[in-house]
C-alpha cells in the first residue's frame, strides 16, 4: 500500500510540476499580440457582429414574412451652442463623411459601422446629440450626448434592428 501510495503521490507531483510550467510558457505566450489571438477566446470574437436585439420573440405575423428590413439607418447629430464646427468632422469607419458646418447632420449608416466625431481642432468642450434617429436604428439611440474636449469622440458600432 505504501507503494502505491508513493507512486501516486510521484505522479502527481510531476504533473502539478508540468502543468504549472505549461502555465507560465502559455501566460508568457499571450504578452505577443500574434499569440493572444489565436489562444484567447475573447480576442477572436471580439470582431464578431451580434445581431440585437438578442432576446426578442418573433411576433410570428405573416406581414414581417414579406418586409425587408433595410440594413441602413439615418440619424441626426446636432450641437446647440456654436453656429458652426467647420473643422469638426464626422468619421465612419475612419473615413470622413461631413464636416458640422450645419447645426444638424443627417448621417446616413449601415450596420456595422464604427462612428466617431473628430474635434481634435477645438480646444473647447463641444456637447453633441443624437436629436434624431430612423425606426430600424437600435444604437445609438435617440437623446444621447457626447462630450468633446479636443478628442476623438467615439459614438460606436452601428446596430441595426
Amino acid at each position: 500500500m505504501k507503494k502505491f501510495i508513493k507512486l501516486v503521490e510521484r505522479y502527481l507531483m510531476r504533473t502539478i510540476v508540468i502543468t504549472l510550467v505549461v502555465l507560465v510558457v502559455v501566460q508568457s505566450l499571450m504578452t505577443y499580440d500574434n499569440w493572444r489571438f489565436y489562444l484567447s477566446l475573447g480576442e477572436r470574437l471580439e470582431g464578431q457582429v451580434i445581431k440585437f436585439p438578442v432576446n426578442t420573440a418573433d411576433k410570428g405575423e405573416e406581414d414581417n414574412l414579406k418586409e425587408v428590413k433595410s440594413p441602413y439607418a439615418l440619424l441626426t447629430i446636432s450641437y446647440d451652442k456654436y453656429d458652426a464646427l467647420p473643422k469638426a468632422n464626422i468619421l465612419i469607419n475612419d473615413k470622413v463623411l461631413a464636416n458640422l458646418t450645419d447645426n444638424d447632420v443627417d448621417v446616413l449608416v449601415a450596420a456595422g459601422d464604427v462612428l466617431e466625431i473628430d474635434a481634435t481642432a477645438y480646444n473647447f468642450p463641444i456637447e453633441f446629440i443624437v436629436s434624431g434617429v430612423s425606426d430600424n436604428l437600435f444604437f445609438p439611440e435617440k437623446g444621447e450626448i457626447y462630450i468633446s474636449n479636443q478628442s476623438l469622440v467615439m459614438i460606436g458600432k452601428i446596430i441595426v434592428k
